[in-house]
């Protein structure tokens, strides 16, 4: 797959500082603990999104509980990859708030400021023994004692402090680091709002499938924290898929430091709640998009469209059977142009459908009308959708529905990359 042409610089977000460290949670030779710090003098504004799955997580269940008690505050996120502390018992849970009381000691606040994520294998505790001293070592660049990395006792030196070393130790089958920026306002004179996210597999829309962060140095109160996020999530994060399968530790979070200095958000009709909900989508949508073209073992990014549903609850059916369906994405890979793949998905998605209504198009060549086969090139076509970004249309001639995803192919990488994911 091509390479993404280089993103602007990552700006400072004010009001927030992140740290890395290295804790060996598995064989890695990157950093693997991330930690992110709000360093007014108040508790961010902070709102969360998680799995929906039946087995969550024991950080998303802490993160879950400590924002329904603070009322949407917190001062810092710790992150860990290589190990999910899910389905882990009772203990997972103790470990989780022993990694939460240890933050909060060393930043002298509360541990129920504190909140939680990891990602990796499912059904592994946390190496404690591991992970301890280096969320120590990664806090211990956070304040003015250079000797106390020291005594911290990780295996090596903490790496850099933005929001780019954020999103490289977060990673686990990511090829790439993920982020993006956007000032908010007419002429980009608002308030910052700066993300970092990792997804690679297990990435299906029921939520926000995958570990993703949104920090801004905007006034807002928690409330249209939420009502952003959420927007946002519904136009992004919930719009891609690579695989169908959603994690137990999937969580969307996002703080606001306030350290911009304007009048705090507090009305939804004030004019910059829009603007502030508007860069909070673009930078969503961005971060999805890099989630989709990161897909493991993938090639291609895949825009799929359904339109003329009879609803858009029928038209995401009919577009999420076409984005997960293993068939689809094989032919893909192999620029196959067999569109009949594309019917039997909509066939079984459970949305309304007329056969003599359906008209399907694949990178701008119709290849079905009115329940007709057309004549096409399939040369020219397979040579087509050897592109790295290609177009999926479908028109299901009904009505007014519309819903578009991002997908991406399943190439033989993708078997080789989970086949011995924990061996």
């Amino acid at each position: 797959m091509s390479q993404d042409p280089p993103a602007p610089p990552l700006p400072p977000v004010p009001g927030f500082e992140f740290a890395t460290a290295a804790a060996r949670i598995r064989d890695w030779d990157r950093d693997d603990v991330a930690v992110a710090v709000a360093t007014g003098p108040h508790p961010a504004a902070a709102a969360g999104l998680f799995t929906r799955s039946a087995f969550r997580a024991a950080p998303v269940k802490r993160c879950i509980a400590h924002l329904r008690k603070s009322g949407g505050r917190a001062r810092a996120v710790a992150v860990n990859a290589g190990a999910a502390n899910a389905c882990t018992g009772r203990q997972g849970m103790a470990d989780a708030a022993a990694c939460a009381a240890r933050v909060a000691r060393r930043l002298r606040i509360r541990s129920e400021e504190v909140l939680l994520c990891s990602t990796g294998v499912i059904g592994r505790r946390l190496p404690m023994e591991r992970l301890l001293p280096g969320l120590d070592l990664a806090l211990a660049t956070l304040d003015a004692h250079p000797a106390s990395a020291e005594k911290a006792g990780a295996s090596r030196p903490a790496g850099g402090g933005g929001l780019d070393a954020f999103a490289r130790a977060i990673m686990t089958t990511d090829i790439r680091p993920k982020t993006a920026w956007k000032r908010a306002g007419k002429g980009g004179t608002g308030p910052l709002i700066a993300g970092a996210c990792k997804g690679s597999g297990m990435i299906a829309p029921n939520m926000a499938t995958l570990l993703a962060f949104l920090f801004t140095d905007a006034a807002i109160s928690p409330p249209l924290l939420h009502m952003a996020l959420i927007r946002a999530a519904d136009i992004s994060f919930n719009n891609v898929t690579v695989d169908g399968d959603t994690s137990t530790n999937d969580t969307l979070l996002a703080l606001a430091s306030g350290a911009s200095g304007a009048a705090p958000i507090e009305d939804a009709g004030d004019p910059r709640f829009t603007e502030f909900m508007d860069a909070m989508a673009e930078v969503s949508e961005s971060l999805a998009m890099q989630v989709a073209r990161d897909g493991e073992g993938a090639t291609k990014l895949v825009r799929v469209r359904v339109q003329g549903a009879a609803g858009d609850s029928d038209a995401k059916k009919a577009a999420k059977a076409i984005a997960e369906s293993p068939l689809v994405k094989t032919a893909l890979f192999g620029n196959d142009p067999n569109w009949g793949r594309i019917l039997m998905a909509i066939g079984k998605s459970g949305a309304k459908a007329r056969e003599e209504r359906v008209a399907v198009s694949l990178c701008g060549v119709q290849m079905m009308r009115d329940g007709h086969p057309l004549p096409f090139d399939a040369a020219a076509l397979s040579a087509a959708m050897r592109q790295p970004e290609i177009d999926l249309e479908v028109d299901l001639g009904l009505g007014a529905g519309v819903c578009a995803m991002l997908t991406c192919d399943f190439s033989y990488d993708y078997v080789r990359i989970n086949a011995d994911y924990t061996t």
